[in-house]
């Protein structure tokens, strides 16, 4: 019997969780369609975009080229270099989030810390591609985006349980797979409850991971135009939703420190707190809600997979857009291209014309009468451009008495001439995509100073801006979701993890590493991502080579001011400075000679290894001639100032002893005395009374 009920209640919970799933897939459906539906035409007008400028020959997609059939269809991709252009700014401008502490809570130990894992978990995982796809697919499209994941340390080590975030996971087409909360007013979509990610595989290895009949999940944009050969795939959406939980916040305060700590009890282990009152830690607890994510994966039909709260706190999507704004409370947006689509196609169905034209007659064609034409006379004719001949010949056409009555052609055929009209209509279009894509180059004459350059240059990059400043946005936004994550990741004390610094370095930490603080000498724990706030700041960096170039030429500059004012030290640190941040074949060793020449000026900084050899060559180094006759002077110097030290508490001894016994004669002197005082003193009373 309880094995019977044990089965029915089972069966029961396995009901439960049914209808739970049931429930979601219904409240999804219904997001997904309200989300997809308000969007749908912006999608779609975005993919055309996006296939306008980098597929070969979809600028005469649509009615517009139906009307051009059996004509000649030209391309001269304009608008295409005006993405690059705006591309190559963000790739030569590289944006990343930079941690700094909020609160006292937090510290710039663990914030360095912070930024170092990032980097290092970057370069793991080639995030650069998925931000830089994100990028392309706004600046063409107008809207683009990638995703936060979790991924095993190493998968393949079967004892490692560690785990790694990936800060940017590649979304592809994404304005036609990210579908957000249509109530989120915020570009970060930090304010979304909900969203989700089309994925695409294939039906193979659909039925290789889920059971079940591959039922795709819904397109949220209708595109017309297909190509011709696209695979066979079946899709499936991520579905991630914002839910308000209840949970246990324990707050821990060292009786003997005053340290606080505050730790979610969904997250720590059993046990643990137990172990940390034993350590000498108070504790309190307070209910609060807190926001967790959910993740679905979902089919046509149903729920797939329950996956659990993810560790993110808020969603792992990350928006990038070109430009967004919103019209009658709906979202849109556009890329660079939108706007440029019309005067393309003028250009190009103008410059097809002018060609067919030119195909058809692209030359005078002289006109004889066939009395004019013999066998031999009409295949020199044929062959008078082939075989590049110097005349031609052509019999004189005479009257009925045989008099020569014309001579040469009869008429010829003109070329045609562009109209005044098509003329103007390729200048206006041409002037329409190139106003902004002119390079500094061109808006400056030779032999300008470099300051006009750098004026002309920032003019034209200011056209990049307003994709630069959201794509900043974008970055941030990745690292406030990293920041969240990453309290959950990173939190295995004593964990050492990898790190990397700006300049490609790789490094270590220690989570929860003690510490002694210099300033006090009191123990403090860094590395701890568990507790305190950390704000992410962006800023739109130039490439390192480029940092360094204008690093040089800073220097060159500060050593020439510097020899002028004659200070040679700071000249010559100036010129070794920027030396040091040369770049080339073959520098290594030049490089590791001036470092050498700047720790012996005190111009950087030595690292532990550094110092302690520096310390050893100093204790080992031999002092040449002059250091050792200095040195042997500076002993006599001493000796001699010893000796007369001695000399000098010697006399001062002995006139102390001197004293002494001076002290003691007088009063032995003066002892004698008194006693010879006292019989006279004796013998005068006597007198006195005998009188």
């Amino acid at each position: 019997m309880d094995d019977l009920a044990e089965h029915d209640d089972a069966l029961e919970e396995k009901d439960t969780s049914a209808d739970v799933l049931a429930e979601v897939y219904k409240r999804a459906m219904r997001r997904f369609d309200e989300s997809a539906l308000a969007t749908r035409e912006n999608r779609a007008h975005s993919l055309e975009a996006r296939r306008f400028v980098s597929i070969p020959g979809a600028q005469w997609e649509g009615p517009w080229g139906e009307q051009f059939d059996n004509a000649i269809k030209l391309e001269v991709n304009k608008v295409g270099r005006g993405v690059q252009k705006i591309e190559r700014d963000y790739r030569e401008n590289r944006i990343v989030p930079d941690f700094r502490p909020d609160g006292k809570a937090a510290n710039p130990e663990t914030a360095e810390t912070l930024a170092g894992i990032w980097r290092a978990d970057d370069y793991r995982f080639k995030s650069q591609q998925a931000r830089d796809n994100a990028v392309f697919e706004a600046i063409a499209g107008g809207f683009g985006a990638y995703r936060l994941t979790t991924e095993w340390e190493d998968e393949g080590d079967k004892d490692n349980d560690h785990q790694r975030i990936n800060p940017a996971s590649i979304i592809v087409d994404a304005d036609q797979t990210v579908f957000f909360d249509i109530g989120a007013r915020l570009y970060d979509k930090s304010d979304a409850n909900f969203v989700f990610v089309r994925c695409g595989m294939t039906t193979e290895a659909f039925t290789e991971e889920y059971e079940g009949a591959a039922t795709t999940f819904p397109d949220g944009a209708v595109w017309k135009v297909r190509d011709w050969f696209r695979p066979d795939m079946v899709f499936v959406a991520e579905y991630y939703e914002r839910e308000e939980v209840t949970d246990t916040l324990w707050i821990l305060k060292h009786r003997l420190s005053g340290e606080e700590k505050r730790l979610w009890a969904s997250e720590i282990e059993r046990g643990t707190l137990a172990q940390l009152e034993a350590d000498g830690w108070a504790k309190r607890r307070q209910t609060r809600k807190r926001c967790r994510v959910h993740k679905y994966i979902l089919s046509g039909a149903e729920v797939l997979e329950d996956c659990g709260l993810i560790a993110f706190e808020c969603l792992p999507v990350v928006p990038v857009y070109g430009q967004r704004y919103f019209v009658d409370g709906i979202e849109r947006w556009k890329g660079y291209v939108q706007d440029k689509m019309d005067p393309q196609r003028l250009y190009n169905s103008s410059v097809s014309k002018i060609a067919e034209t030119n195909a058809l007659a692209p030359r005078e064609v002289p006109i004889f009468a066939p009395e004019q034409m013999d066998p031999v006379i009409s295949e020199q004719w044929a062959r008078l451009n082939i075989d590049r001949l110097p005349y031609a010949l052509a019999h004189p056409l005479t009257d009925s008495d045989g008099n020569i009555s014309h001579v040469g052609p009869v008429g010829k055929v003109e070329p045609p001439q562009v109209s005044p009209a098509q003329a103007a209509q390729l200048q206006i279009a041409n002037a329409d995509l190139t106003e902004d894509q002119q390079d500094g180059s061109e808006q400056v004459r030779a032999n300008t100073s470099a300051e006009a350059m750098d004026i002309a240059a920032t003019r034209i990059d200011a056209k990049s801006g307003i994709y630069l400043d959201n794509i900043r946005q974008s970055v941030q936004r990745e690292g406030e979701i990293y920041v969240s994550g990453a309290s959950v990741i990173y939190a295995e004390d004593g964990r050492e993890v990898e790190t990397m610094d700006e300049e490609g370095d790789d490094g270590s930490a220690i989570l929860f590493q003690t510490v002694t603080n210099k300033d006090n000498g009191e123990a403090k724990v860094i590395n701890d991502l568990t507790t305190g706030r950390y704000k992410v700041i962006v800023s739109v960096t130039e490439k390192t080579a480029t940092r360094r170039d204008k690093t040089v030429k800073s220097m060159l500059h500060t050593a020439e001011v510097a020899n002028l004012a004659g200070d040679a030290e700071m000249a010559q640190a100036a010129v070794i400075t920027a030396a040091l941040n040369q770049d080339g074949e073959g520098m290594t060793d030049f490089h590791a000679w001036l470092r050498k020449r700047a720790l012996g000026m005190g111009l950087v900084t030595p690292t532990e290894d550094e110092a302690k050899a520096m310390e050893e060559q100093a204790q080992s180094q031999q002092p040449d001639a002059m250091t050792q006759l200095a040195q042997a002077q500076a002993a006599d110097f001493e000796a001699a100032a010893q000796k007369k030290q001695v000399e000098s508490v010697k006399v001062a001894a002995d006139t102390e002893l001197t004293k002494a016994k001076t002290i003691e004669t007088l009063h032995g002197l003066g002892q004698a005395a008194a006693n010879d005082v006292v019989p006279i003193a004796h013998r005068k009373l006597d007198m006195t009374r005998h009188a």
